[in-house]
């Protein structure tokens, strides 16, 4: 069993090209065009929100690529999906496709997999607890 709480590990290990966690965080507002713009081409995640309480990540991610199935054991986390068409595997049987607006919420516990099955970029807001723990295996 892998365990992670370092959220720039994660999203690497999952194949996301580009991390920024300190560029973006914070601010008072904030413009989603201006970070895609800012970003560019290609996979990558951004921080957004981080404080004591719960932490917000902008993920993108390109056709077929997908995250590791994993779990978190103390938090409940969930999306807001941005563009594209995402695809949740939940507990390995469940699946559940989701597009533009759709809101997803999986439990502490719940073993997951997110998938871009659209044949464009895919953008999703994760919300979680901060520096949530993966455990994969």
């Amino acid at each position: 069993m892998i365990r992670d709480k370092d959220v720039s590990n994660v999203l690497k290990d999952d194949g996301v090209a580009r991390v920024d966690l300190t560029s973006f965080v914070n601010p008072t507002t904030t413009s989603f065009n201006d970070i895609k713009a800012k970003m560019g081409t290609g996979s990558w995640a951004v921080r957004v929100i981080y404080n004591k309480a719960f932490g917000g990540v902008l993920i993108k991610q390109l056709p077929d690529e997908c995250n590791r199935l994993h779990y978190h054991p103390d938090s409940d986390e969930c999306w807001i999906i941005m563009e594209g068409t995402l695809e949740w595997e939940i507990e390995g049987k469940d699946r559940r496709v989701v597009t533009v607006g759709d809101i997803v919420v999986v439990k502490a516990g719940t073993k997951h997999l997110i998938r871009n099955i659209g044949i464009g970029p895919a953008i999703r807001f994760a919300f979680a607890k901060p520096d949530v723990e993966h455990v994969y295996g």
